[in-house]
């Protein structure tokens, strides 16, 4: 895998992560409205922490640095006339 597509991969994982976590923190609170509109409710919506409920957030987010350590680290000569996408 070349530096140019650890980086990328990275990027990706780290994007994902992310979208994950808002997600979930806009289902709750999606819930909590739902909940206030019956009546019977909470004071503060009850918060989960992602990074141990959901592993594919924490999994992403580890592989995310890693991928970026691994891509930081490639040394790799290159030419300005080559292409970065090739391996």
């Amino acid at each position: 895998m070349s530096r140019f597509n650890q980086l990328v991969a990275g990027g990706m994982l780290l994007f994902l992560s992310g979208l994950l976590y808002t997600l979930e923190r806009i289902a709750l609170y999606i819930r909590w409205y739902a909940e206030i509109s019956t009546g019977s409710w909470l004071e503060k919506p009850t918060f989960v922490d992602p990074f141990l409920q959901n592993w594919f957030v924490t999994l992403f987010f580890f592989a995310a640095i890693v991928l970026f350590s691994m891509g930081m680290n490639a040394t790799k000569t290159t030419s300005p006339a080559e292409n970065p996408t090739d391996s």
